[in-house]
């Protein structure tokens, strides 16, 4: 008499790859746009630091930049704030 024996699926390796990289990939693109975000709210708060007096050192110590750099940030934001208008 035959039994049947019990059968386990086998996984497809290549399939699996591809969910995994699918997965990797999106969460990727979710880090990126969050990174995006963060760094506009950065450059947001250094403005604002440096209207409220801070200087390019104290600034850049807590931004992990060069106070060269901060300097630069704060010019690239506010040359660009400046060429907006409200429309309201």
């Amino acid at each position: 008499m035959w039994t049947l024996g019990y059968h386990r699926p086998v996984s497809n390796p290549i399939e699996k790859n591809a969910a995994g990289l699918a997965r990797v990939l999106a969460e990727i693109e979710l880090a990126a746009e969050q990174a995006v975000g963060w760094l506009a709210e950065r450059d947001r708060l250094i403005v604002q630091a440096k209207a409220l007096g801070g200087s390019h050192r104290q600034i850049a110590s807590r931004a992990d930049l060069s106070h060269a750099g901060v300097g630069k940030l704060i010019k690239r934001e506010t040359s660009s704030d400046e060429g907006r208008t409200d429309v309201g």
